[in-house]
């Protein structure tokens, strides 16, 4: 728009060096056509500039690496399009608390228009969209009047599945084990000798008589060992990216077997039945800036499997 400032502001000097020159009733009447030009362009775009409207529709939440983009929409109420709208878009990732980048659109011959904004997704996180300033420019270019800013928008970069070096193969290390089963009856069975206590309907009685001694058929439950996944935050964004990026792959792992699973990460501590509860805790957690901290000591025990994962050596057990 400095171009036709520029081109309007020599116009009218030479039309007044015309004018000054010759002094003739044309030159006169070109010199006031100027200099009414922009006060006519300014009110014959007032309308259009009054009744634009701006939205920004946000992306969906997309895994890192992949493409995501926003749409901003802008819409002209008058019958005569608006000559040009110019748009300051600012991207921020709050989990990292980069510096803003800032993007300018232009938008010519507005009635109503959808653009496509491509948006960074080389790092996890939210990334906050909003529209820094808006401005709608009269039909010659020499004015420009600020347009009502729209709310802001967020996505989320979820981390990328990465299988941990060594894989712990948490499927297998939980099997399920026999456990005695305090009432009832069970397929599965335990011989072992009498104790005081022991119910008399329990006594395996062909077997007690070649033993010599009470034998005591004792019922056996099956059950998996409760899995707990610990993730300590280091300082480091790219260490709590990795450790990320492990976690999805093992949630992924575990839930296509059912298995639900204890998660801390950091303070937090909650257990994760499905992907949508997975999804639901790091977009919270993705949302607030970078901290550092340490899930309690938990360790593994017999009805519990703790991993603890570790960035240094992508992935350890407890």
């Amino acid at each position: 728009m400095r171009a036709r400032r520029v081109l309007y502001l020599s116009a009218l000097l030479t039309v007044t060096a015309f004018h000054l020159a010759f002094g003739q009733y044309v030159s006169h009447f070109m010199l006031w056509f100027v200099l009414l030009l922009p006060a006519a362009s300014l009110l014959l775009s007032l309308p259009a500039i009054l009744t634009t409207r701006i939205e920004l529709v946000g992306a969906d939440d997309v895994q890192r690496g992949r493409e995501a983009a926003i749409r901003l929409r802008a819409r002209c109420g008058f019958f005569l399009p608006l000559d040009c709208l110019r748009i300051k878009v600012e991207e921020q990732n709050l989990f990292v608390e980069e510096k803003p980048t800032r993007k300018t659109i232009r938008l010519y011959g507005l009635s109503e228009k959808e653009k496509r904004v491509r948006l960074s997704t080389a790092r996890i996180g939210t990334i906050r969209l909003r529209v820094r300033s808006a401005w709608a420019f009269d039909y010659l270019g020499l004015f420009a009047l600020p347009i009502r800013r729209t709310n802001p928008v967020t996505f989320t970069v979820l981390p990328t599945p990465t299988e941990p070096v060594p894989n712990p193969e948490l499927v297998a290390s939980s099997a399920q084990v026999l456990k005695p089963k305090p009432q009832g009856f069970s397929e599965e069975h335990e011989l072992r000798p009498y104790r005081a206590g022991d119910s008399i309907n329990l006594i395996h009685w062909k077997l007690s008589s070649k033993m010599d001694e009470p034998i005591i058929r004792e019922p056996q439950e099956l059950i998996r060992k409760h899995i707990i996944l610990a993730v300590d935050l280091p300082e480091s964004y790219e260490a709590q990216e990795n450790l990320l990026d492990q976690l999805c792959w093992l949630s992924d792992t575990l839930l296509k077997k059912q298995i639900p699973f204890g998660l801390y990460l950091g303070l937090q501590n909650t257990l994760i039945r499905s992907d949508g509860e997975l999804t639901a805790l790091l977009k919270t957690f993705l949302s607030e800036p970078l901290h550092a901290e340490a899930t309690d000591a938990i360790r593994s025990g017999n009805d519990t499997l703790v991993y603890r994962l570790t960035p240094n050596r992508k992935g350890a057990g407890a």
